[in-house]
C-alpha cells in the first residue's frame, strides 16, 4: 500500500493530482468506460489500469499525455455546459502530437531535444546500444527505416535524435 501510495503522490507532483482522480472526472463527465478513455489516449486498458491504481506513475508516450491534457481541458467545458460531449470526443481524438508535457496543473510545449531524450530514454531501458546496432545491421536489407530509428535512438547521440525527430 505504501508503494501505491508513493505513486500517487508522484503522480500529483506530475500531474496535479492522481491519475485516478483525473481519469474517474472524465469518464464520469464524458460518459466513458476505462477502456474507452484507454483508446482515446492511444495506451492499453491495462497500462491505463495500473496508473489508476497506482501501480505505474506516469504515462510515457507523449502523444498520449497530450490527449490527457486535451481530454482534461474538454471534461472542464463538458462540465461547464460550454461544449457538447460529442464535441468533446472529436477535439480528444484529434489530439495527440508530440511534444506537450503535462506538469502539475499546466502544461508547456517540450522542446524537440526533450523529445529526442524521452525516446532515447524509453529504448535504451529495453536495450544495450550493442544490441539495437546489431539489430538495425539484421533488419536494414529488408527495413532500412526501422533500422534508422534503432541506430538513431537506440545507440545514436541525442543531438542526432533531435535532427532526426525535427528532419
Amino acid at each position: 500500500m505504501a508503494d501505491v501510495d508513493a505513486s500517487r503522490t508522484a503522480q500529483r507532483e506530475i500531474y496535479g493530482e492522481p491519475l485516478g482522480t483525473v481519469v474517474d472526472r472524465c469518464r464520469g463527465t464524458l460518459g466513458l468506460t476505462q477502456g474507452r478513455v484507454a483508446a482515446l489516449l492511444g495506451i492499453s486498458a491495462p497500462m491505463l489500469s495500473q496508473l489508476v491504481s497506482g501501480q505505474r506513475i506516469k504515462i510515457g508516450n507523449p502523444s498520449a499525455v497530450e490527449r490527457l491534457r486535451v481530454m482534461v481541458e474538454v471534461t472542464d467545458a463538458v462540465a461547464a455546459g460550454r461544449l457538447p460531449v460529442a464535441d468533446a470526443i472529436a477535439r480528444i481524438e484529434a489530439a495527440g502530437g508530440p511534444g506537450e508535457l503535462l506538469t502539475g496543473a499546466t502544461t508547456r510545449r517540450a522542446s524537440a531535444r526533450e523529445t529526442a531524450e524521452q525516446i532515447q530514454s524509453l529504448f535504451r531501458r529495453v536495450a544495450s546500444a550493442a544490441d539495437y546496432l546489431a539489430a538495425a545491421d539484421h533488419v536494414a536489407p529488408d527495413h532500412p527505416e526501422i533500422a534508422e530509428l534503432l541506430r538513431v535512438y537506440g545507440a545514436g547521440r541525442t543531438d542526432d535524435a533531435v535532427a532526426h525527430l525535427l528532419g
